[in-house]
């Protein structure tokens, strides 16, 4: 998560292999550059930056613009990039200490919407960053009259909610359980928090634990299909991954056990031939008979 939202000034020079598809001066707020066509790997890397400071990135697919490519760039899908950054200046963003109320709680609904249309694009990770803004500006929020507080309230839990929609979609599955934990922390009967918890420990293995959240699904709603399939599924999955296991260690201490066999054969072999060789020893050492001298 960056720690502040800052409007950043940077001089970019952006290449696919040896072809220069962008080169300009812009102007972003961390973590919407992608409006700018600045990919999320140029947001990260500025947030460790100092004013004047130049760096060169190599962004992999996930950090540059992924599987869709930029096709008003000429950027190919999956493409490795290299970028060229200079930050020549930012305006640091009011902190959420200087904002009152009010402007928390409209600056709160824009990102929503804004980290909407990022998800809905498939740019989860700038979805994501949107989301975090919501819980940092008003889960610290304490004098607020009981309507100011639900309206907080709701906007937290969504805000957590999405979040972790995002991080399933990332396969990011321990954030994701972390954040339906954050949401189930405000509304211990959410079923999209219990659910989505569900699925990403399901992903993890984490059979029992998956299997008794979708159970809580359906008790906050019995008829939830959905919560009804993936129950089937925790058990399918469970019993196969029983059976794997077995194999697996079935298959371990089959190995161990030949490898003892072969060599308790091999120590018995050796043995064996210890005593052959003790006793041919034995057979070299044993003095000759002496023969009587003849007469000379």
């Amino acid at each position: 998560m960056f720690k502040d939202w800052k409007t950043y000034g940077v001089s970019i020079e952006g290449r696919s292999g040896a072809v220069l598809f962008d080169q300009r001066e812009v102007k972003f707020v961390i973590g919407e550059g992608e409006d700018q066509d600045i990919p999320i790997g140029i947001d990260k890397a500025l947030e460790k930056m100092q004013k004047g400071e130049h760096c060169v990135l190599h962004l992999m697919p996930e950090y540059g613009f992924g599987d869709l490519g930029k096709p008003k760039l000429n950027v190919p899908p999956n493409a490795e990039l290299d970028y060229e950054v200079l930050l020549k200046n930012f305006e640091k963003a009011k902190e959420s200490w200087e904002m009152s109320t009010q402007e928390k709680f409209e600056r709160a609904a824009l990102v929503k919407e804004k980290g909407t249309i990022y998800f809905k694009a498939g740019k989860y990770k700038q979805a994501q960053i949107q989301y975090r803004k919501i819980v940092a500006w008003l889960e610290q929020e304490y004098c607020l009259s009981q309507e100011e507080r639900q309206r907080a309230r709701s906007l937290i839990l969504a805000a957590h909610l999405n979040a972790s929609m995002c991080s399933l979609k990332l396969n990011e599955y321990l954030k994701a359980v972390d954040s339906c934990d954050r949401a189930l922390e405000i509304d211990r009967a959410n079923e999209k928090a219990l659910y989505r918890r569900g699925e990403a420990r399901l992903c993890v293995n984490e059979f029992d634990l998956a299997q008794a959240d979708f159970q809580k699904v359906l008790q906050v709603n019995p008829e939830n299909k959905a919560a009804k399939t993936q129950i089937v599924l925790c058990q399918n999955r469970r019993k196969e991954h029983h059976e794997r296991n077995k194999k697996i260690y079935a298959n371990m201490f089959q190995k161990f056990a030949d490898r003892d066999s072969k060599g308790k054969g091999e120590t018995s072999k050796s043995l064996r031939q210890k005593e052959r060789n003790v006793f041919k020893e034995v057979e070299e050492d044993r003095p000759e008979e002496k023969k009587p001298r003849e007469a000379e």
